[in-house]
């Protein structure tokens, strides 16, 4: 009996472990840190509407995690998505490895949405039918990044829209969640956080430059040609910390993010190897760890600042 139910554990727990690597959870912070950090810089701490904000941050955190799953999907059923060598440290890539099925992944998609849908419902309750407005935008984008028929992703269109949906758009529903309208001091900080959010993307591309080729499908990097697009992902980079450095110097933000050029030592790995044309299996989830110290320092600067002033 003892054998069976650990049998029966282990394989649950595997059975947990695939799923909850399908969500490619590395990357769910830069969608979820980014609505405290609006709420802290739209109104003090103290003033916060937490069930507002806790319904906020988990309903980006699910739309992001279905848009995740719905790419991979997509990806795969179009045949993006193919084995290719030295990828052991790629994230992800549970369907091209055979550990879970199509059907699997886009159930796990829809139940997210489900549950997206629950928190997008309970937001509209308590701040207003305009909140609808940006959760229509943010489902609409995560769909057309690579579901038929726009699929912009591989017509070079998915940077700006991403770009668009996880800074502009994240962080002023999130801000109009708290305040009841749009926040300009929030929109300028999205701009910074919308650039590290990109460099992901660019990165990821630059990395399936090659595999996407041979799909037929064309990102950015097919459009602009590979130096550019390494030089892209630098410039992004750069621009972010210096984006949210200038903010720091002229008030929008505490002083004390100046430094934040200090944490681009975080990307020495990726920034190396786009330098000598090296191709990085993580430098997505590599770039998306940096964007969580960045966000995760901003927002411990704003509400410290906040809170003392």
């Amino acid at each position: 009996m003892t054998d069976a139910t650990d049998r029966t554990n282990a394989t649950w727990m595997r059975w947990l472990a695939r799923r909850y690597a399908a969500l490619r959870a590395f990357s769910l912070p830069v969608s979820v840190l980014p609505v405290p950090l609006a709420a802290a810089v739209a109104v003090p701490p103290g003033q916060w509407r937490w069930g507002v904000l806790i319904a906020s941050a988990v309903g980006a955190g699910l739309l992001h995690a279905a848009g995740n799953l719905l790419n991979d999907y997509f990806d795969f059923r179009s045949g993006v998505d193919r084995k290719v060598e030295g990828d052991e440290g790629r994230p992800g890539r549970l369907l091209v490895r055979g550990e879970l099925r199509p059907a699997d992944v886009l159930a796990e998609a829809m139940v997210c949405l489900v549950l997206a849908g629950a928190m997008a419902a309970y937001l509209i309750w308590q701040c207003g039918p305009g909140l609808l407005w940006f959760a229509l935008v943010a489902v609409a984008a995560l769909y057309a990044y690579t579901g038929p028929p726009l699929k912009l992703k591989y017509h070079a269109m998915g940077e700006g829209l991403i770009f668009l949906v996880f800074g502009p758009v994240l962080m002023a529903g999130a801000a109009y969640a708290q305040t009841g309208r749009l926040e300009i001091g929030v929109l300028l900080v999205s701009v910074p956080v919308g650039l590290a959010t990109t460099a992901i993307l660019v990165g990821n591309n630059l990395r399936d430059l090659h595999e996407d080729g041979a799909a037929g499908i064309r990102t950015l990097v097919h459009v602009a040609g590979p130096g550019a697009t390494r030089l892209l992902y630098v410039l992004l980079v750069v621009l972010c910390v210096a984006g949210v450095a200038a903010l720091g110097a002229v008030g929008r933000l505490p002083r004390a993010v100046i430094a934040a050029p200090l944490l681009l030592a975080l990307l020495r790995r990726p920034l190396a190897a786009v330098w000598r044309h090296e191709r990085l299996p993580d430098i997505d989830a590599r770039t998306a760890q940096f964007e969580t110290v960045l966000l995760l320092a901003l927002l411990a600067a704003v509400v410290i600042a906040r809170t003392l002033a």
